[in-house]
């Protein structure tokens, strides 16, 4: 019986699944994670049948970002190693994908910075009726980073998109 749809987990980096194996692959908000991107494009390839699909949404990002968002708290939204657009673009075509279409999409990221900025409000609220622990320092430098996250995204220096391109044809150059 075939279920018509399966998952596999795996390494980004080296899927544990044969070549052409698979239709299509979703990675949703996790490329930028990637240590070795290319590598990961490249399997993303590898396990893809001819003419598969590859659904890519991250977080984007402008070439230089302030300093608040280079720490340890940047590396934990997944801003330190965002990419920009034509970069992930590029990571998919130099994996032998036809880019089909981008869309950004940043006001998602605007939404959720606000939504840490009341999380942190609350966590505040919280501190200060002394019903919750936390460093002052903790709390402010977590401040200090969504404050420059929100700052990033209204400059157009973060953002989020979707990103679909298709596998192109495997080629036989041998004579």
């Amino acid at each position: 019986m075939d279920a018509g749809v399966s998952f596999q987990e795996g390494d980004a980096e080296r899927l544990p699944v044969a070549d052409a194996s698979f239709d299509a692959v979703i990675c949703e908000c996790a490329f930028c994670t990637f240590p070795d991107k290319p590598a990961a494009a490249q399997e993303f390839a590898r396990v893809l049948r001819t003419a598969g699909r590859v659904g890519l949404s991250d977080l984007t990002r402008g070439l230089v970002l302030p300093k608040e968002l280079d720490g340890l708290l940047a590396w934990i939204a997944c801003i330190a190693d965002a990419q920009p657009v034509d970069r992930y673009v590029q990571y998919l075509s130099n994996a032998s994908f036809r880019l089909e279409h981008t869309e950004q999409h940043d006001e998602v990221r605007l939404e959720m910075v606000q939504q840490v900025r009341i999380k942190l409000l609350g966590t505040e609220i919280m501190v200060g009726l002394k019903k919750l622990h936390v460093p002052s320092i903790a709390l402010e430098t977590a401040k200090q980073t969504a404050q420059a996250a929100l700052a990033a995204i209204q400059k157009g220096n973060l953002g989020y998109a979707n990103i679909s391109a298709a596998k192109v044809e495997d080629f036989n150059l041998s004579c």
